[in-house]
């Protein structure tokens, strides 16, 4: 898989299984070479297993991102990440590093209330300004860090876990359904196969019973891709946002949300 391919792919599967970090996703489709086997549903696997009071534990805990600020970081193949969020006041600010093909490239997102900022520093094409653009028109694409209604991106798991087992106090692992994200990209989908069925994670909660990580070993689905790492922390720290001044700000180009193939 060659670096495009490969950042792409990564990108892609970041905005569909990110909790908190749906920015900058781009799509594209990974080298399948092997086939998992398919991963019973939800209530399936709890009725099995016995496992329901896990599934309800790490789903209030997903859930609880949506209370509070949040420190966010993301690492993966191709991307680190770092934000705070306060989906209560609707304010959110994220950077995001992206290893494209022999450039670099910086992308910050600023939202508050209706209104988000892009800037991107290393990508072809674009001025070095703040582009303005309605947070509506960002919905389901590569730059919408605040999901209405579900603004830490926490449904995004939720809606996607498989089986879900405690392995210790505050510990999670199992796998996660991508054909049933509320967010996952057909195109990238269509090369994943029966794997995209079983992708296996980790998870922590706090005593407060907050999620504090999440481990997704995409190397499951190609090696190359590695482990998809965000932790949460800085939960109540205050989060500011300050609108970019008008002379550094230019509305955005209808072209925005698919920069990176959305």
């Amino acid at each position: 898989m060659n670096t495009r391919r490969l950042t792409r792919t990564a990108l892609g599967l970041l905005a569909t299984l990110s909790v908190g970090v749906a920015g900058c996703a781009a799509q594209g489709s990974p080298d399948p070479t092997a086939s998992g086997s398919a991963t019973p549903s939800v209530g399936a696997t709890a009725s099995a297993s016995g496992s329901s009071s896990a599934l309800d534990e790490l789903t209030a805990a997903a859930q609880k991102l949506n209370d509070d600020t949040v420190k966010v970081t993301t690492e993966m193949t191709g991307l680190t990440g770092n934000g705070n969020l306060d989906p209560a006041r609707n304010q959110a600010r994220m950077t995001m590093e992206l290893a494209t093909e022999g450039q670099p490239v910086t992308a910050e997102i600023l939202v508050t209330g209706s209104d988000a900022y892009v800037k991107l520093a290393g990508a072809p094409n674009v001025q070095n300004k703040w582009m303005h653009v309605d947070v509506a028109r960002l919905a389901g694409g590569n730059f919408d860090i605040m999901p209405q209604g579900d603004p830490a991106g926490a449904n995004k798991m939720i809606k996607s876990m498989a089986a879900v087992e405690r392995t210790g106090e505050g510990s999670f692992r199992g796998t996660l359904d991508l054909t049933k994200a509320p967010t996952i990209n057909t195109a990238v989908l269509s090369g994943l196969g029966d794997k995209a069925k079983a992708v296996p994670f980790t998870a922590a909660v706090d005593n407060q019973g907050r999620l504090t990580r999440l481990q997704i070993e995409l190397t499951a689905i190609a090696p190359s891709l590695g482990t998809l790492s965000t932790t949460y922390s800085d939960f109540g720290a205050p989060v500011t946002v300050t609108r970019p001044p008008a002379a550094e700000t230019v509305e955005a180009p209808e072209s925005l949300p698919g920069l990176f193939g959305r």
